[in-house]
């Protein structure tokens, strides 16, 4: 049986022991944290600097602005082609003028139907491909060649809506190439059916025919007028 004397000094011990496990367990809860903290504000910084390093990459690598420039030179081109506005829009003009004179004839009955085909083969500026007539000049054979060797284009409608859609937006130049396309399309079905007349009548006009031909003649002619309404429209001229 212990004494007195021996029980208090072997709790006293104990007291000293808890209160040492007590400290250790403290410190490394506190070293712990510490360290959690320490590794927190390493990944943080790291972070920043990361986030940094691309902000300064990104501003480098951002090309400089040249939008000034660019709209100034966009505005001196179409300056130039709004000048030289007249020379695009002659050619149509003369086509337009073909193709009136063309309607002239079917209506009063003043032309064959050769003469007719012969006149609305002239105004579609070399954009389409027929067969010759017998009565073709050899201008007209030229530019028949010219067409099939590919050697150039020489479609005077299409060089025309190429100059005028530079710089111009997509939706303009979609809506010249759709211009274009039904334009062509609408000369090569009034082909056909001015050379079927011409041929089935021995050149004489058939007044169902011509009436036929007139309508596609006045599809035509509308589709002029619209191409000569675009070049102004793109080109800002009044």
């Amino acid at each position: 049986m212990q004494t007195l004397p021996a029980r208090n000094a072997r709790l006293q011990r104990n007291k000293v022991c808890g209160s040492r496990r007590s400290h250790h367990a403290l410190r490394h809860v506190l070293c712990a944290a510490s360290t959690t903290s320490v590794l927190a504000d390493q990944v943080l910084d790291r972070r920043a600097v990361l986030f940094g390093t691309l902000g300064l990459c990104g501003g480098a690598l951002a090309p400089p602005s040249h939008a000034g420039v660019l709209d100034g030179t966009v505005e001196w081109w179409k300056s130039r082609k709004r000048a030289n506005s007249a020379k695009l829009i002659a050619p149509i003009k003369v086509a337009q003028q073909r193709l009136e004179a063309a309607s002239v004839m079917l209506a009063n009955g003043s032309g064959s139907m050769v003469d007719v085909l012969q006149l609305v083969r002239a105004s579609s500026l070399n954009c389409y491909l027929f067969e010759a007539l017998p009565t073709d000049t050899l201008e007209t054979r030229a530019s028949l060649f010219s067409q099939s060797s590919n050697l150039s284009d020489p479609c005077t409608f299409r060089i025309i809506v190429k100059n005028v859609v530079d710089f111009a937006s997509e939706e303009d130049k979609e809506r010249g190439a759709q211009l274009l396309n039904s334009l062509i399309l609408s000369y090569q079905k009034l082909d056909s059916e001015l050379e079927s007349a011409a041929l089935d009548n021995g050149g004489a006009t058939d007044p169902a025919a011509a009436g036929k031909a007139a309508q596609q003649l006045a599809v035509t002619l509308q589709l002029a007028y619209d191409m000569e309404g675009f070049v102004k429209e793109v080109l800002l001229v009044v």
